[in-house]
């Protein structure tokens, strides 16, 4: 059983997946449990066209394929690569939407794309398959390792300020809290800019995927309380809209 927290509009929600048999899977969300019918992939059509004789070299992969996994349960709004597609390390292969956020699948390495497994529209849950990319590494030799060298005594750093709990901060305005644990890469906007329904506040990283944090109404940015590459944990204050 797979379990999930997650807070929408200042209201908390927990959900928990238990999947079945059948194509069948119970989801529970605050104490009441739904059973509902999941979308299962079909096997792609060059597997299934493959001539026996060549099942056995079919059984293993070959060495360096990729298999990008979705992180979360949501679904998918765009694919942004085809097959045969050539991608670097932190190229976006695709966006998703899970808890009301925009979610920015990345490559992990460079490489090519040799299959895609969704389209967008298609509800997906969490390690379903995504797609496979073929790493570069697979098509190079492998060179002789130079010797080690003595590694730098590390820099130490000083800590990155904890962002404060939404409690800690006074009464007013709208809290914009993390929905998940994770980095903030960039903030967009500032305070006392006016902010639309659906406008991107800032992005985060999470489980390695960039999440969109939008505005859920309209208002103005009164408090920032948040800086690029400060790490937060679900639920700490990210921002207040007037």
């Amino acid at each position: 059983m797979k379990e999930f927290k997650f807070t929408i509009d200042g209201k908390q929600y927990n959900a928990a997946v238990n999947e079945l048999e059948d194509n069948f899977a119970e989801v529970t969300l605050n104490g009441k449990t739904y059973k509902v019918e999941l979308e299962k992939e079909e096997a792609p059509a060059a597997a299934v066209r493959r001539p026996a004789a060549a099942a056995a070299s079919a059984a293993a992969a070959p060495a360096g394929l990729m298999t990008v996994k979705s992180p979360l349960p949501g679904s998918i709004v765009k694919v942004l690569v085809k097959a045969g597609q050539a991608v670097k390390k932190g190229d976006v292969l695709l966006t998703m939407e899970s808890m009301k956020m925009e979610n920015n699948v990345t490559a992990e390495a460079d490489g090519t794309v040799k299959a895609i497994y969704v389209e967008p529209g298609k509800n997906v849950m969490q390690d379903d398959k995504l797609l496979d990319l073929e790493t570069a590494a697979a098509a190079a030799a492998p060179a002789a390792a130079p010797a080690p060298k003595a590694a730098p005594a590390p820099k130490a750093e000083a800590p990155k300020p904890a962002a404060p709990k939404a409690a800690d901060v006074p009464a007013g305005g709208y809290k914009v809290t993390s929905p998940l644990p994770g980095s903030i890469i960039k903030v967009l906007v500032s305070e006392g800019q006016d902010v639309k329904k659906g406008d991107t506040l800032l992005t985060l990283e999470s489980m390695k995927m960039e999440n969109a944090v939008m505005a859920d109404r309209d208002g103005k940015v009164t408090k920032i309380a948040v800086t690029a590459g400060q790490n937060v944990m679900q639920e700490d204050l990210l921002l207040i809209l007037g």
